[in-house]
């Protein structure tokens, strides 16, 4: 049972992304905007367990803020976006005497978290450089789940606190992993992209990805839950399902613009 509602959870979401993706920015723009508001909401109560207090209505108005200045091509306007949402959370927050300065960096770090780095998706030029995103992070997750399922056995010391499972192995599987199925899509979907350039993006996304997946357990360790949300059946909430693949999502804006 449980893993038909994993399967069917994954399937839900893969096709959303796919649609929201394939149907054009106006439509990515606003898909990642919900995920966004969701996954905003979903951190600031996984911090709540551990007494952080948040303004969320302040945070929910900076992250429009930031996710439209997204949508505009010039990039002035996303930085202005994020500088003006940091200067409206410290301007109205230090005047609630309740607050402690952690509370506001919370804030702060939510922000970047989310918008800041779904935000970057939005930015991305062309949908190809979208679908390598997803290879990237998906293909990385898949690859390194079944290399460490198959062959891994000497664990990453250095992360047993965060991903006890964590296999050297399946870290290398992931890597190797993404580089392949980016070689194969750049192949068959006559991108005409430099080959070194697919390999060393695709090689850092993939690092990054498992960095990204280590960030959002350490979170989820240090906030006392075992996932961010149970919104996809299976697989838990939208950061969850993301922390891999917003994490990256910079590196392959940054390959967009090459």
């Amino acid at each position: 049972m449980n893993l038909i509602k994993r399967t069917l959870g994954g399937a839900l979401i893969l096709f959303i992304l796919i649609a929201i993706t394939y149907f054009g920015k106006t439509s990515l723009a606003i898909g990642f905007t919900i995920f966004s508001l969701i996954a905003i909401k979903e951190l600031t109560d996984a911090f709540s367990n551990i007494d952080f207090r948040f303004n969320k209505a302040l945070l929910y108005i900076c992250d429009l803020i930031v996710m439209a200045a997204s949508f505009y091509e010039k990039k002035e306007l996303f930085a202005i976006g994020l500088i003006l949402s940091f200067a409206i959370i410290f301007g109205i927050l230090i005047f609630d005497q309740h607050t402690k300065l952690e509370d506001i960096l919370a804030h702060i770090f939510i922000l970047f978290y989310v918008a800041g780095l779904m935000g970057s998706i939005v930015r991305t030029r062309e949908i190809k450089f979208l679908w390598m995103l997803y290879i990237t992070s998906w293909g990385s997750d898949t690859f390194a789940y079944l290399t460490g399922s198959l062959i891994g056995k000497k664990k990453i010391a250095a992360v047993s606190h965060i991903s006890p499972n964590k296999t050297l192995a399946g870290s290398i599987g992931g890597v190797l992993g993404a580089v392949i199925l980016n070689l194969i899509y750049n192949n068959y979907a006559i991108l005409n992209l430099n080959i070194s350039l697919i390999i060393i993006f695709a090689a850092l996304g993939a690092i990054l990805s498992q960095i990204g997946d280590l960030v959002a357990s350490y979170i989820k360790r240090k906030t006392g839950i075992k996932d961010f949300g149970n919104l996809i059946p299976g697989h838990g909430g939208i950061m969850d399902r993301f922390d891999s693949m917003i994490f990256i999502a910079p590196l392959f804006y940054l390959f967009s613009v090459l």
